[in-house]
């Protein structure tokens, strides 16, 4: 009852926004308006604009590949010349060993804030696989080799940084799935009684979790429900400054644990 009561906020504060978040959750909940088809397009066009002439977005690697999966969550396809633009631009620095230098701190769109540069490269290069294999270059060789290490590598200093991994594996061929046992099962052994993690963002976890979609991960994610229902405000967002992403990734969370 109280995940059907969450869900139905959640509902509530989607409906009208004409946002990324407000699209995919009307999406999610099947309550897609008439003009969505359209806002999508909209938005996507908006992303273009901001698009530099050599196809970067303020030559950020992580602003291009996140811009990229935005306009996947949209529905743009990889073969599309604006998604193309980004994508090529990303993986030509991919290619050329050349990640780039991230502002500091460096915030994610789901409210985690990195103050280390070593953690933020990390984290820019976890985005950046993840994009590309979705976007079908997931074959490349510099690709292929940079899942290879991120399967094989020891596990990172932070739970931030292994939910980071996790995502990125997530999308890996199936010949690296296995790996993403070992990543949950320390987001699992870390995780409290309450269900929330103290040495990391909840958000963060559980976006790398429902990316990840096994079974062992929605546990986790089920498990994490009470944590999130007493973070709920009655606008039903997760936070003061109603963060939509974060918003979103606790919807996701919540229809996955609904679900189980």
């Amino acid at each position: 009852m109280k995940i059907r009561q969450a869900i139905k906020r959640l509902d509530a504060f989607f409906r009208d926004l004409k946002t990324r978040p407000g699209v995919m959750a009307r999406q999610l909940l099947g309550q897609e308006l008439p003009g969505d088809w359209q806002l999508a397009e909209l938005l996507c066009k908006e992303r273009r604009a901001l698009t530099r002439m050599d196809g970067s977005i303020q030559s950020s690697v992580f602003q291009t590949a996140w811009a990229a999966w935005e306009l996947m969550d949209l529905g743009v396809d990889a073969l599309n010349g604006g998604l193309d633009r980004l994508v090529s631009w990303v993986l030509g620095r991919f290619e050329a060993g050349d990640s780039g230098a991230e502002s500091l701190p460096l915030a994610l769109p789901n409210g985690l804030v990195l103050e280390a540069a070593g953690d933020a490269a990390l984290v820019t290069r976890c985005l950046t696989i993840r994009t590309l294999v979705r976007a079908r270059h997931g074959q490349r060789p510099a690709v292929t080799a940079a899942i290879r290490e991120l399967a094989l590598g020891p596990q990172p200093a932070t739970l931030n940084l292994s939910a980071s991994v996790l995502g990125a594996l997530a999308l890996a061929p199936p010949e690296h799935r296995h790996h993403l046992d070992g990543l949950i099962g320390r987001l699992g052994a870390a995780q409290d009684a309450t269900g929330g993690w103290a040495a990391a963002d909840l958000f963060h976890m559980l976006e790398a979790l429902i990316l990840a979609g096994i079974r062992p991960a929605r546990a986790l994610i089920s498990k994490a429900v009470p944590t999130l229902l007493k973070l709920q405000r009655a606008d039903g967002s997760f936070d003061d400054a109603a963060r939509e992403e974060r918003t979103l990734i606790g919807l996701r969370a919540l229809v996955i644990a609904a679900e189980a």
